[in-house]
């Protein structure tokens, strides 16, 4: 039933969806939504250094793109496998995932771009993988949505000591886990680190797990290609226990921004990421 209400919102194939999402996407430009708002204010921060034109139209490109990645979440929610693998046409830089050294396991490092449950399909798809999310606030959506992640033999758990262990054993066992590491976490639970240049309060829970388990950490993300409006995954950077200086927190802040800064239209900028900040700022969504 679930499945087939995701269906009812999403009943077109992705190229068609984006044009309804584009149409959306205008009327929340219009009308200068919440998302806009948060949208061009994190933006604005981000990337202050270029002109008002350049931000103002990544603004607008961006509300386009994260209202195409509901739509993808609910195309991922409702149809089979096969038609979720051919939404992807290509990957690159498998080799890094492929020829991981798998004794300590495998941390899989991403963000909010674009839909993260695409991407989860493409990761669990290939190898069980152990994650943890954020749950929804309406119980039978937050259910459906669990249940869906871990339909290919992966565990997914929520981001709580629960969850936290979880990921923990998993490594142990030189099972691979994954983590979008670019939300606020919860009260102690994180440091204050650099991201586009604030000191912001960000996760130190990926750098934690690295330093005791000495799994390796490979960034993977969800990219379109401009030309085409095509989604491929790319596979980034690989770090391993042996390089100096050890990973942290801040080496991690900036492999988010190199993901992000790839295409940065395809990043979901509508999230207070600047929320918490070292030197604090109540003006900043105000």
């Amino acid at each position: 039933m679930m499945r087939l209400f995701f269906y009812f919102l999403s009943p077109f194939n992705l190229r068609l969806g984006y044009v309804f999402c584009d149409s959306i996407a205008l009327i929340a430009l219009a009308l200068n939504t919440e998302i806009v708002k948060i949208s061009r204010i994190n933006i604005n921060i981000a990337y202050s250094l270029k002109n008002k034109e350049y931000r103002e139209s990544l603004v607008k490109r961006s509300i386009k793109q994260s209202i195409r990645s509901y739509y993808e979440t609910l195309f991922c929610l409702s149809r089979s496998q096969k038609k979720l693998n051919q939404t992807i046409f290509k990957v690159e830089n498998r080799f890094l995932y492929s020829q991981a050294n798998r004794d300590s396991g495998l941390i899989l490092l991403s963000a909010h771009n674009r839909s993260v449950d695409l991407l989860l399909n493409h990761l669990t798809n290939q190898d069980e993988v152990t994650a943890i999310f954020k749950p929804l606030k309406i119980k039978v959506f937050n259910e459906f949505v669990r249940k869906n992640r871990q339909k290919s033999g992966s565990n997914v758990f929520e981001t709580n000591f629960t969850g936290v262990k979880e990921l923990f054993s998993s490594l142990k066992r030189g099972e691979a886990v994954a983590m979008a590491a670019d939300q606020v976490p919860a009260k102690k639970m994180g440091i204050y680190e650099d991201f586009f240049g604030r000191k912001v309060y960000t996760t130190n829970l990926i750098p934690s797990l690295h330093s005791k388990t000495k799994a390796p950490i490979i960034s993977v993300a969800i990219h379109s290609d401009n030309l085409t409006n095509q989604l491929y995954i790319r596979y980034g950077s690989k770090i391993t226990y042996k390089e100096k200086p050890r990973y942290n927190a801040k080496a991690m802040n900036k492999e988010i921004e190199k993901i992000i800064n790839i295409n940065p239209e395809d990043y979901n900028w509508e999230y207070k990421r600047f929320k918490k900040q070292e030197v604090e700022d109540k003006t900043t969504y105000k």
